[in-house]
């Protein structure tokens, strides 16, 4: 396989890595504090969808993180692990079912996720997405198109998340339209299947941005607001459970016991 072209600098669009401060441990003691006591697989919380970027495998990089404990952590909590197609239409329709469910998705593309995430789902045969920003690829540390290709037989979905990765609530709607429109076109030209799903850039949606997606073909579409989803809710302002770099399984079980929305809540009504 041919090796792709190297990005034009060292950190690509994102700032360059570093170590999470101390705003990222009072962050996860909040989050684990506002957690505790309550379940982290009932059910009847909903849907969880979980939000990673990279993988990274080098434990000593500051965007590592436990990828192998936290799919250990889904195991032992007896969570069945589904398509994000799967969730989407127990979210249309339920029944929630008498397991936790989870899909996990993936944003950007990031190369490092064929060394850690998507091997280790393989081996589990758990299915996943991974939302593609179509005009990083090809440039390190993002997939290029023969990896995007091969992403089926690892039981990854390609899904959509823009061409150039703008803040779409910046941009007018016929903008919105063409950043779908040629994520899909490319996905469609790498793997031959027309992707479904989307994922709001940044996590940034309002009312009309919604209803733009929603109007350019997508079935259904992920914000950046934290939560698990239940029957009925609006498929287009999907919540997720999203991990930060150095989280473990001790993150990852109090996301899925709603600390993230939780700790908000708690914050706006002490301000």
């Amino acid at each position: 396989m041919d090796q792709p072209p190297p990005w034009s600098d060292e950190s690509g669009p994102w700032p360059a890595p570093a170590t999470p401060g101390w705003r990222a441990h009072v962050k996860r003691w909040l989050v684990r504090a506002a957690a505790a006591g309550r379940s982290a697989a009932d059910p009847s919380d909903g849907v969880a969808i979980l939000a990673y970027h990279g993988s990274e495998p080098d434990r000593s990089h500051p965007w590592w993180l436990d990828f192998h404990g936290q799919m250990a952590l889904l195991e032992d909590l007896g969570y069945e692990v589904v398509s994000l197609a799967a969730a989407v239409g127990v979210i249309r329709s339920g029944p929630l079912g008498t397991r936790p469910r989870a899909a996990i998705t993936f944003d950007d593309g990031w190369a490092n996720n064929l060394e850690v995430a998507f091997p280790e789902l393989a081996r589990r045969r758990w299915p996943a997405s991974v939302f593609l920003t179509t005009s990083f690829l090809g440039r390190r540390p993002f997939l290029h198109a023969g990896e995007v290709k091969s992403l089926v037989d690892l039981g990854v979905a390609a899904e959509m998340h823009t061409d150039s990765h703008p803040d779409l609530t910046t941009i007018d709607d016929l903008a919105i339209a063409s950043e779908v429109t040629r994520c899909r076109a490319r996905i469609e030209e790498l793997t031959g299947r027309t992707p479904e799903f989307f994922c709001y850039p940044f996590g940034r949606v309002d009312r009309r941005v919604r209803d733009a997606v929603a109007g350019a073909g997508a079935e259904a579409a992920c914000t950046g607001a934290p939560g698990r989803n239940r029957p009925g809710e609006d498929p287009f302002l999907l919540r997720r459970v999203t991990i930060d770099p150095g989280d473990g399984p001790a993150e990852l079980k109090a996301g899925l016991a709603g600390g993230n929305e939780r700790m908000r809540r708690l914050l706006r009504l002490r301000r």
